[in-house]
Formats: C-alpha cells, sequence, structure tokens
C-alpha cells in the first residue's frame, strides 16, 4: 500500500511539472511560434511549393521563379539531392516573419530554414541597399538540406562557422557591407572567428558571433572567406567532407580524415596566406 501511495504522489508531481513545463514553453516565443497559424497564406499558382501571405505576391513571384534554380543550385553544391519535399513561405512583414521563426529581436533576418520550411522575410529584397532575395534562397535551403539529410541532433552538433560558410559558398551570400579587406583587417586585428570543432544544443549562432566580439556581416564574411579556402584548397577533400557529415559521420574526426589537418590547422594556414 505505502509503495503504491508513493507511486501516485511520484506521478501526480511528475504529471503537475509535466504541464506547468508545456505551458511555458507553449508561452514562449518558441512555442508561439509553433502554434502560429499558417492558414492564411496562399499557393503561389506557378510554384505549389511556394505560399505567401496577402501583401507578399511581388515577392512570391520572385520566389517563385527562382526556386527552380535555387534548388539545382544547393543540390550541386552539397552534392546530394533533397530528401524530402519542402515549402517556402514569403512573409508580407518583417513582424510576421520574426514570429514564425521565434526571433526577439528586432534585426531584419532575411530568412530561416525550419523541419520542412523555409521563411522569407520582406527583408531578403531590401537589405543594405541590395535585393538579395536570391542568395537568400538559396542560404536557407543550403541549411535545409543538411537538415533533411543528417536530422536536428546531428544538426546541432556540425560547428556553426562550417554550416554557415557552407550556406554562405552555395548561395554566394554573407558579409553584405563588409569588404574582403575590412574581413583581413579584421583577422589579423585578433578579431576573427572563434572554431568549434563541434556545435552545441545551447550555443545558438547569435551566442556564437557575440562571443566571437564580431558583427553578423562580419562573422559571416570571414566564414564565407575560410570555407571558400577549404574548397580550393582541396576540391575533392571537401566533396567527401561534405557527403560525409550528410552521412551522419562525426566533422572534426571527417576533416581531419580528409584534410589531414585541424579545423584549426587550416584555419592558422588561411591566416598565414592573407
Amino acid at each position: 500500500m505505502k509503495r503504491t501511495r508513493k507511486k501516485i504522489i511520484i506521478l501526480n508531481i511528475l504529471g503537475i511539472f509535466f504541464v506547468i513545463v508545456s505551458v511555458l514553453f507553449l508561452r514562449s516565443p518558441i512555442g508561439k511560434a509553433l502554434l502560429k497559424s499558417k492558414s492564411h497564406f496562399m499557393v503561389h499558382s506557378a510554384d505549389s511549393r511556394v505560399l505567401y501571405e496577402p501583401g507578399a505576391e511581388g515577392f512570391a513571384d520572385r520566389i517563385a521563379a527562382f526556386l527552380p534554380t535555387a534548388v539545382e543550385e544547393v543540390e550541386k553544391g552539397h552534392y546530394l539531392s533533397f530528401k524530402k519535399p519542402f515549402k517556402v513561405y514569403v512573409c508580407s512583414t518583417q513582424q510576421s516573419h520574426n514570429e514564425f521563426i521565434a526571433n526577439p529581436t528586432s534585426y531584419p533576418i532575411r530568412g530561416a530554414a525550419l523541419k520542412k520550411k523555409v521563411f522569407i522575410a520582406p527583408s531578403a529584397f531590401s537589405f543594405k541597399g541590395l535585393d538579395t532575395h536570391r542568395e537568400s534562397l538559396m542560404h536557407e535551403l543550403s541549411h535545409l538540406h543538411l537538415l533533411q539529410r543528417v536530422g536536428m541532433l546531428k544538426n546541432r552538433r556540425i560547428p556553426h562557422w562550417f554550416k554557415e560558410g557552407l550556406a554562405n559558398l552555395v548561395a554566394g551570400s554573407g558579409g553584405e557591407g563588409i569588404s574582403q579587406k575590412m574581413a583581413i583587417r579584421s583577422i589579423k586585428e585578433g578579431r576573427h572567428l572563434v572554431l568549434q570543432e563541434k556545435g552545441g544544443f545551447l550555443k545558438s549562432l547569435t551566442k556564437v558571433i557575440l562571443a566571437a566580439g564580431l558583427t553578423g556581416p562580419m562573422f559571416h564574411q570571414q566564414n564565407k572567406m575560410f570555407v571558400n579556402y577549404i574548397h580550393r584548397v582541396n576540391p575533392e577533400a571537401f566533396k567527401r567532407l561534405v557527403l560525409a557529415i550528410q552521412n551522419g559521420e562525426k566533422f572534426s574526426i571527417s576533416f581531419v580524415k580528409y584534410f589531414k589537418m585541424s579545423p584549426q590547422e587550416m584555419w592558422n594556414r588561411f591566416k598565414s596566406e592573407l
């Protein structure tokens, strides 16, 4: 009897704890984002993979027109086709986009990849005076492609600098407003990437950028230059590395296996040649 009562008490406590955690989660930005209705999005007549909010018709037209090319470029850059179907949601306002991706800041993030979806914001069409919707779409599709191949848990273990660098390499994106000369000067002055050989469940991209003392555009310019350098050093080894991590192999082990040096050693070589 006593054991039965203890079990009932423990189960009640666990039940109450689960309810509290669930309520807190659903009230969080992430919880609200997951529950936010997308029923008002309309399917684009030219490509059913593209959906858009009222008022974003013009943006959606440009995304739908470029989507086949974007898919082709991303599959070529990842050496594999997309594993699953996906949808691209084009938002009419930055606020709406930020709510869907649980971004609590006012920074005009241009897009995001979440599960089977890509979200594109109005800022993708006017970022620092540039129309970057093509680059933004390919960048987020690169993230989605990798996520499809490795799953959420393994994707979190790949270092941010490589995931962002690969997406920037594939898309030709990143570092808008920051020239290579500015990035080189920053690196030589000691303000540069901090290379983690693996990601982390609690290490968001924003935290990684802030920890390095960089702005977002500077971070992206530097990682684009570095990953592009890695690709130039040995294109075949780079291909094998990308295929290996998409097959679920550990990033740091695969890097050493194919390049015969660690990412940090490659970074030191990159810096010495600037």
